[in-house]
């Protein structure tokens, strides 16, 4: 084993390479645990974890000007009006000393890996850059708590520093609004499955994570395994930059997440006083906003730094908003409040669940610090118990202004566009809507452990990113807040699928004794590729299209007897090897969310709250007069393929694809429309806010590109499955397989950027290691960092 000492050093780890490139990190101390992770990050990730530094630094200008739409000079005003740094202070303080040690060992591992490496170990689209250096432990910090507000404040970042009143000397262009939904996937998505002893064919319990994240960027998963002898031995991914694990096993208890659809903050409208837009009616009082002078240094033209300073005003809700369309008038302001951005438990909360010694501690320690900030929680352990949770932190209104909330989403359409963009707007003129105190809540405004959903069954549970009330293919939890999410929504597609095949109801039978499920059973279920949609509705559509021949549609022929007939040889699924695949795509995209989750013109018997697994169903009839729906949705298919020059009869993987490297790789999968629970997808909706180069696209399809992601020549695929693991307890410990799609390493020279996209487009997964032994012979490398 190779080492690199440095005099008398304060941490010291082994780190041993194994298949895919994925790190074990072994260390004598919390100190040395976080130096190993973030050495072995750093191989990898060395421009990310630098890149999100500088931007909550708040020096993306300083480095790169004001930038397009002075979207950089906005950020860094955002997050300094956010006050990152204070925030950053008062989250390190408030931390146990295994986690402080964790997070400075981190650190020092960075710029151990730095040192070593310099910019010559860099990929080429930053070698060069200015921004490029070491960091120090705030840095990471700050890093944590941007993190923390991912699916709150970070959003809102460039409308809080482009927020200045009517009449300022300085008026700021608004940003862009947020991209329309993507109509073939709507939101954020994951998978995740948890089996109890009743429904597992071991006895014990099994576990199916399957997140989907961006494939670039910010946001993405590493993967490792974390040991301090005594203390912790904990496999699974965690977000790049951070020290521990977030996602995987022990020995003990295994788990997954996926994102919630609770909400992590509330926009609010103010009622401006009359000729003072700097100040709001509350109650019956007119309140002032407090203002503050930021200033940020900003690359010039003449690459000269030079300083921009402006006044950012505050509302006791918190900061004002810059909003598209809506603005700051004369008249109305926004401003908006944040659950997590004084989250300081997340990283107590994740060191709990890594060290868990089955379910009793894995359910107190998320009831004991109330740390996750934006995730639902399934979970299964050694003895066969299984648990869902939904204890993100989460805002706390009175019965009544929940009550004023959801009528309003019925009734007022500003409410109504605002939730469709996962906003929950209310009136921050009405002392009603303030969030309410619970001295059994973690901070002030929370609801309380005690006040959000979960459910533990010794068979299956399930989440696929809809609200928590439907955790099990037959079992409710009863109604919440609806800050919480809404309950009896309707369910998307993939969330029907994912109910089906997690109960074993789906077209993969359970093998094991007893209808239970195996670890084959699991995998071979999330990656069937079987489209719910088609299971319900391809016949009876084949039997309404197939003898339209040829038909105009949109003023051009299109032969949709042709395309039937590729749709009735289809298997109905989205393998590599498919064949019809993508003319479903294209048919049932021209179809809205809405249509595709209810009746209208796509199903006759509507969603049933009551049964919202087997609802809405059954084809709905050809109108009386007119042209029918289904002939013209499958007519623009074909004209959308042809456009983007893809043939109707090509197999999917020769057009859906990941390229990189100079190389495509076919890859298999579907987007959330289908109904399919193997997402992969062209778009993802999490904004990136980083500068890492992403893929070179081909040309848009106009009208489609939009809607399926079909490009000139294919889907290019950017998004979707990316840590997926297969977790079973035996009698003998943890047995677990998986893959990282993407690879571990960002960089376009490593030999792990892509290697693991061949064994996914295979569906071939590898052992995820724990025991030394397992470790030892499947090493690829190993050394001992010090520093």
């Amino acid at each position: 084993m190779a080492e690199v000492r440095t005099g008398d050093s304060r941490y010291q780890a082994d780190i041993t390479w194994t298949t895919h490139g994925v790190p074990h990190i072994s260390a004598p101390d919390w100190g040395s645990l976080g130096f190993g992770q973030g050495w072995a990050c750093s191989r990898d990730h060395f421009p990310a974890i630098v890149d999100h530094v500088v931007k909550v630094r708040s020096e993306r200008a300083r480095h790169l000007g004001r930038g397009v739409g002075d979207q950089h000079l906005h950020t860094d005003l955002g997050y300094l009006a956010l006050g990152m740094t204070a925030q950053a202070e008062r989250m390190a303080a408030a931390q146990p000393p295994p986690i402080r040690d964790l997070v400075e060992g981190y650190a020092a591992g960075v710029n151990a890996w730095f040192a070593e490496h310099g910019r010559d170990g860099l990929p080429d689209w930053c070698r060069d850059a200015t921004w490029i250096g070491p960091i120090e432990p705030l840095d990471l910090w700050r890093v944590y708590v941007d993190l923390a507000i991912m699916a709150s404040g970070r959003n809102l970042v460039e409308y809080i520093g482009s927020a200045v009143p009517p009449g300022a000397a300085v008026s700021e262009p608004v940003p862009p609004p947020p991209p329309e939904p993507f109509t073939a996937d709507p939101g954020l998505a994951s998978n995740a499955w948890a089996f109890g002893r009743a429904a597992s064919a071991t006895g014990r319990g099994m576990v199916m994570a399957n997140p989907h994240f961006p494939w670039w960027g910010e946001g993405r998963f590493w993967e490792c395994h974390l040991r301090v002898p005594g203390e912790l031995d904990i496999y699974g991914a965690s977000l790049v930059g951070t020290p521990l694990v977030q996602m995987g096993f022990n020995r003990d208890v295994g788990w997954a997440h996926t994102f919630s659809r609770g909400s992590r903050f509330t926009v609010y409208k103010l009622d401006l006083a009359d000729g003072r837009p700097t100040a709001y009616r509350y109650g019956d009082e007119v309140r002032d906003m407090k203002q503050s002078v930021l200033r940020v240094e900003v690359l010039g033209d003449d690459d000269e730094i030079g300083t921009i300073e402006r006044t950012m005003f505050h509302s006791h809700h918190g900061p004002m908003l810059n909003l598209p369309m809506l603005g700051w008038s004369d008249a109305i302001g926004f401003t908006y409040r944040d659950a997590n951005i004084a989250n300081d438990r997340f990283f107590p909360q994740v060191l709990a669940m890594d060290t868990a010694s089955g379910m009793d501690s894995f359910q107190d320690a998320i009831a004991t610090h109330q740390g996750l900030p934006w995730v639902n929680t399934l979970a299964a352990d050694r003895e066969g118990r299984a648990w869902y949770v939904d204890a993100s932190t989460t805002p706390n209104l009175t019965e009544e202004a929940n009550a004023m909330f959801v009528d309003n989403l019925a009734n007022d359409p500003i409410t109504q566009l605002a939730y469709s963009l996962r906003v929950v707007l209310l009136d921050g003129s009405d002392p009603r809507f303030e969030w309410q105190d619970d001295p059994a809540a973690p901070e002030p405004g929370l609801l309380p452990f005690a006040s959000l959903p979960q459910l533990e069954r010794d068979d299956h549970l399930f989440n696929s990113n809809d609200p928590y009330w439907l955790p099990h293919a037959d079992v409710q939890i009863p109604e919440h807040s609806p800050m919480c999410g809404l309950y009896h929504d309707r369910i998307a597609a993939r969330s029907r699928i994912n109910a089906l095949l997690a109960s074993g109801r789906g077209p993969v039978a359970p093998s094991g004794a007893d209808g239970r499920m195996t670890a084959d059973d699991v995998l071979a279920s999330v990656l069937g590729n079987h489209s719910l949609l088609a299971e319900l509705l391809l016949d009876d559509v084949l039997g309404r299209v197939g003898d339209a021949g040829v038909v105009e549609i949109d003023g051009r022929p299109a032969d949709v007897g042709a395309a039937a007939e590729i749709l009735a040889g289809w298997d109905r699924r989205f393998d590599i090897e498919s064949v019809g695949a993508i003319v479903w795509r294209e048919l049932v995209a021209s179809f809205t969310e809405a249509q595709r989750t209810d009746a209208g013109p796509l199903f006759a018997e509507a969603y049933d709250p009551n049964d919202p697994v087997r609802t809405p169903r059954g084809l709905a009839p050809a109108p009386a007069t007119g042209p029918d729906p289904l002939v013209v949705a499958l007519g623009r298919a074909i004209h959308a393929l042809t456009t983007a020059g893809v043939a109707l009869d090509a197999p999917l993987g020769t057009v859906q694809y990941v390229a990189r490297g100079g190389r495509r790789w076919p890859i298999h999968g579907g987007f959330e429309a289908e109904g399919i629970a193997n997402v992969i997808a062209p778009v993802g909706t999490l904004a990136r806010a980083d500068l890492q180069p992403g893929p070179d696209l081909p040309d848009p399809v106009p009208g489609r590109t939009e809607v399926t992601g079909l490009r000139h020549g294919g889907y290019p695929a950017v998004y979707g499955v990316s840590f997926l693991m297969v977790l079973a307890y035996t009698d003998d410990g943890p047995e677990a397989r998986g893959l990282l799609v993407y690879g571990q390493s960002a960089d376009p020279a490593s030999p792990h950027h892509s290697d693991q996209l061949e064994d996914f487009a295979a569906k071939r997964l590898r052992p995820l290691l724990i025991d030394a032994d397992a470790i030892a012979a499947a090493a690829l490398e190993s050394r001992t960092v010090t520093g």
